[in-house]
């Protein structure tokens, strides 16, 4: 708003704080007025598909005006590297500087205005700290050393009577007049920080700043949803470049980037370059967290006449991971809400790909039954169907569009979901990379896709990816039998000991890492699967977490105790109260059962176990059993033996996303 003006009208007098206060509140009021203004004009609607669309608009809307960061600071500054670096030549030739050079300027500019800000924070503690109002007085020149002045002159200003605490609020308040010039930077500062040449920097603080006046067109409404001020966070000032919140440069980077590259003519190189960027960092980031498994890349296959492509095939065990990474753009025109140009986006970012992946993943399901033109596509592949148990899916995007990608009922309602359709969510890189840092063992980052397809499908969530990981952490996504009264869940916040780690760790401070909730026992079982690798192993792992939540996984260690007393008696029999099985409360998820026997036993163990097996799936509607054998003389080990039992007519791979 500031900038709508020229600085002529900006005034000279520095700005108080009552009238700082007055800014504080007039503008959230200006911004719900302007919501409110759109809720009232959409209040007549009364179809369901459009309120649906309504809702979905109004979605991205909060998002765009309220959330722009897009990932950590460290996973942004590398994934900008690497997403940038190769184009850097051209972009020279058109500009004269680089993508590199405009992302060394970007961290200096933040960088120098951090560290300013922090001097000034540490100095204004020890004048605060100070035992009376003279040596606060005395101790505010001391730190600040460039005012004008002497103590005993301030001291005369200062009213006598006045509290210490009043003095440190004139002493706040005053050190406040300095931001504009702590938050402001040159050419020549900052070429000499980076190295590069005085007028490279010049265009690019240019490029990244509105002068005062600028602006004077632009409507007030506008700017909530369609701000400039995101893409050039800086103020020309003339003699230098003011940034107020110069973190802001990395949270709408790519728009940046984009600008920069259309100003150029470059930017069908960049959107080449953000698609195999996306393909390449999705099949590494997979090969890092499921180093065991088979990766296809852009893998071809062919349905009659026509072609079609699966950006990503990872092979591991029973388990096949299907990936579609989709480098689309969102414009600005999507992050307002124009209802054709979201519907565009939504498209083309999550619901497409989705249906991309969901396509192959059906093929492997009427293979395993035997389809014989499925069977070619399976077998052009290398695939082994008849040895898939699941199959999860999920798509990858360079923008942000996770607000809306849980959003299943809303996207439905919408006719943007083809009926029948099991939605992948759709995630930003970012996010991926988190997910698998912190999920950084196979059968734990497996689990989490497997369940979180179910997650965002029985459950209308308010939140984005990394809360939904939160919510893993601590249950498992275990939140027991469906209830029709517990069906909407905000779960913004949850993020909030991955976000403590994150941050910690680009300030240089050490925490350790969050990890998933897993009970002891439990640890040790999937340790050992992933360890030895029996057949089914992912199967029997995804199984095992999902039996039982974090608070009722002791209480299956304590169950398992009792019963190896019950087999150690000296009138136990063999095969005599030696089984304990989990029913989860959901059909959907397999019965997992622990058969306890002594060691001189064990040439019984494989009947026994095969019966029990049985028993159970002919007592329970689950299709599946897995059942781990545990040895009272060798107690410490996780188990014995594992056997894994499953109705083939009920078997269907689910097709998770």
């Amino acid at each position: 708003m500031a900038l709508a003006l020229p600085v002529a009208q900006w005034g000279k007098a520095p700005s108080t704080a009552d009238v700082l206060q007055t800014v504080f509140d007039s503008v959230p009021q200006i911004s719900d007025t302007i919501f409110k203004r759109r809720l009232i004009a959409e209040a007549d609607e009364v179809d369901d598909g459009q309120k649906a669309l309504m809702a979905l608009q109004e979605k991205i809307r909060l998002h765009t005006q309220a959330v722009r960061n897009w990932g950590y600071f460290s996973e942004v500054k590398q994934i900008c590297r690497e997403l940038y670096a190769s184009l850097d030549a051209k972009l020279e030739a058109a500009a004269g500087y680089t993508f590199s050079d405009i992302l060394d300027v970007s961290e200096s500019i933040l960088t120098t205005i951090e560290q300013r800000g922090n001097d000034h924070m540490d100095a204004l503690k020890r004048v605060l700290s100070a035992r009376d109002s003279k040596t606060m007085v005395e101790g505010y020149f001391r730190e600040f050393p460039d005012l004008v002045g002497t103590p005993e002159g301030l001291l005369d200003v200062i009213p006598e009577g006045t509290s210490r605490e009043g003095v440190m609020g004139f002493l706040m308040s005053h050190a406040d007049l300095r931001h504009s010039a702590d938050m402001s930077v040159t050419a020549s500062e900052i070429a000499a920080m980076t190295g590069k040449k005085k007028d490279q920097v010049e265009r690019i603080l240019r490029m990244l700043s509105i002068e005062p006046g600028e602006l004077a067109d632009h409507k007030i409404e506008h700017m909530f949803l369609s701000n400039p001020v995101w893409a050039r966070p800086g103020i020309y000032l003339g003699s230098g470049y003011m940034f107020v919140m110069p973190q802001a440069i990395f949270s709408h980077i790519n728009e940046i980037m984009w600008n920069v590259a259309t100003s150029a003519k470059i930017e069908s190189d960049l959107s080449d370059r953000r698609a195999t960027y996306l393909e390449d960092k999705t099949e590494s980031v997979i090969r890092s967290v499921l180093p065991t498994s088979t990766i296809k890349k852009n893998a071809k296959w062919v349905v009659g006449a026509q072609q079609f492509e699966t950006d990503i095939i990872a092979v591991i065990d029973k388990t096949i991971f299907l990936a579609e990474a989709k480098s689309h753009r969102l414009t600005p025109q999507g992050l307002r809400g124009a209802p054709d140009r979201l519907k565009r986006h939504l498209n083309e970012m999550v619901v497409a790909p989705s249906i991309q992946s969901e396509r192959l993943a059906r093929h492997i399901v009427a293979a395993r039954a035997g389809d014989a033109d499925s069977l070619r596509i399976t077998q052009s592949l290398s695939l082994d169907a008849g040895n898939v148990d699941q199959i999860i899916r999920i798509s990858l995007t360079l923008d942000d569009l996770s607000v809306l990608s849980s959003s299943e009922e809303e996207l439905a309602k919408a006719g943007l979901i083809p009926d029948g359709h099991n939605l992948a969510p759709a995630m930003h890189i970012a996010d991926l990379c988190c997910i698998a840092d912190i999920l950084d063992e196979e059968i734990p980052f497996l689990h989490y896709f497997s369940e979180r397809f179910h997650f965002q499908k029985h459950f209308e969530i308010f939140g984005d990816e990394l809360d939904f990981l939160g919510v893993y952490l601590s249950t498992g996504f275990n939140l027991g039998a469906e209830r029709k009264d517990f069906y909407r869940l905000m779960v913004s916040g949850m993020s909030g000991i991955i976000d403590r780690y994150y941050n910690a760790r680009d300030a240089g401070i050490e925490l350790n890492k969050p990890a998933p909730t897993i009970h002891r026992s439990y640890k040790e079982i999937i340790d050992k699967l992933a360890r030895t690798k029996p057949g089914g192993w992912t199967t029997m792992g995804i199984f095992i977490l999902s039996s039982a939540s974090p608070e009722e996984q002791p209480k299956v260690e304590r169950g398992l105790n009792r019963l190896r007393q019950s087999v150690t008696r000296k009138k136990a029999k063999p095969g005599h109260d030696c089984f304990m099985e989990i029913v989860p409360p959901l059909n959907r998820k397999a019965t997992v059962g622990f058969y306890v026997h002594q060691a001189a036993y064990a040439n019984l163990r494989r009947e026994h176990m095969k019966h029990f097996a049985a028993e159970a799936l002919e007592r329970d509607d689950a299709a599946s059993c897995v059942l781990f054998a545990k040895n009272t003389d060798n107690w410490s080990s996780p188990y014995e033996a594992v056997l894994l039992v499953q109705r083939l007519e009920k078997v269907v791979p689910e097709i998770k996303s």
